[in-house]
């Protein structure tokens, strides 16, 4: 029996995350598995420790899929999150780590598809490497894709046969970078590979740690696995445009962004410098408001990524 722990990190969105614990406890059953899910609480302060408290009791007294928590003294971000999340399931004895946002709502048979993906990609695809991640198709609450979790191909679509019948076509697309929005990692990948940087606090944790991963590992999107990402609206990062009181927080994205820049080599150092001065005269030219604000951002984002360089943590 393998066993897959879900890790959702949430911070002060109880409503979203009862909408999600929803959505796994009634997941399809995949073969030979068992499910185990782990919530990661931000020191939220809107009810949701009690409110996950009250569920740990509950799955304890009727028998149902275990869940667990860890309950932080500060907010770590979602960097931080998912570095705590995933070595805890690691140091639980998880075969695969299932990870997403409080705000992620899985179709039921997502992990269905995800398993079986990993389960084939080792048997028809790649027998002689172990998979780095798999990922799922990531919607919108209209149906159509979402823009924050578009993700990055590096090859074409084909189809292979599911591993419970032959008229169960798995469709997918090889991928070397993802969103933390439904990525299943396999438990040999996280072991060599480490874990996300917490020092990322948020933004760009999630490229970083999947390019890591599929600079090593083959990793796949598997597109019959299908999410839902609640988000208010569906809309990439743009600091061009966004609400002036967002802007404070793309210090993080402009910061991480170079340092993970500067991991994969010199090519994607000039990418990120072209990319930051195009960024930096769109504001001059279309930003409606806050310009000074927008660019003061940018700058000191980008000078604290020159120094930034914090250390991966390996589990062996």
């Amino acid at each position: 029996m393998k066993k897959i722990i879900a890790v959702v990190v949430t911070y002060n969105r109880i409503t979203l995350l009862k909408e999600c614990v929803h959505a796994l406890l009634y997941q399809k059953d995949c073969t030979d598995t068992q499910l185990d899910i782990l919530l990661v609480d931000n020191a939220s302060d809107d009810g949701t420790k009690e409110w996950i408290e009250e569920q740990i009791a509950h799955t304890k007294s009727h028998d149902t899929t275990p869940i667990y928590a860890l309950h932080l003294s500060e907010n770590t971000g979602g960097a931080g999150g998912f570095y705590h999340g995933m070595k805890w399931a690691y140091e639980h004895g998880a075969d695969a780590i299932w990870i997403m946002d409080d705000d992620t709502i899985p179709e039921e048979d997502a992990l269905q598809k995800l398993w079986d993906g990993m389960a084939c990609i080792r048997k028809q695809v790649a027998p002689k490497s172990e998979i780095g991640f798999v990922s799922s198709t990531v919607l919108w609450t209209d149906g159509s894709p979402c823009e924050m979790n578009r993700q990055h191909y590096v090859g074409d679509t084909f189809s292979i046969s599911g591993k419970d019948a032959e008229e169960d076509i798995l469709t997918l697309q090889p991928v070397d970078s993802a969103t933390f929005v439904s990525l299943l990692f396999s438990r040999e990948a996280v072991e060599k590979m480490g874990l996300p940087i917490k020092e990322y606090f948020i933004w760009g944790d999630d490229k970083e740690y999947t390019l890591r991963l599929s600079a090593r590992y083959p990793c796949y999107h598997v597109k019959n696995s299908v999410v839902i990402h609640k988000m208010a609206i569906n809309a990439g990062s743009n600091i061009v445009i966004d609400a002036i009181a967002r802007v404070p927080r793309y210090f993080y994205a402009f910061r991480n962004d170079l340092c993970t820049a500067k991991r994969c080599g010199t090519k994607e150092v000039i990418i990120y410098f072209a990319a930051f001065f195009l960024n930096m005269l769109r504001v001059l030219l279309k930003s409606k408001d806050g310009k000074t604000l927008r660019l003061q951002t940018m700058w000191k984002g980008m000078r604290a990524g020159v120094k930034f360089a914090p250390e991966i943590e390996y589990l062996t």
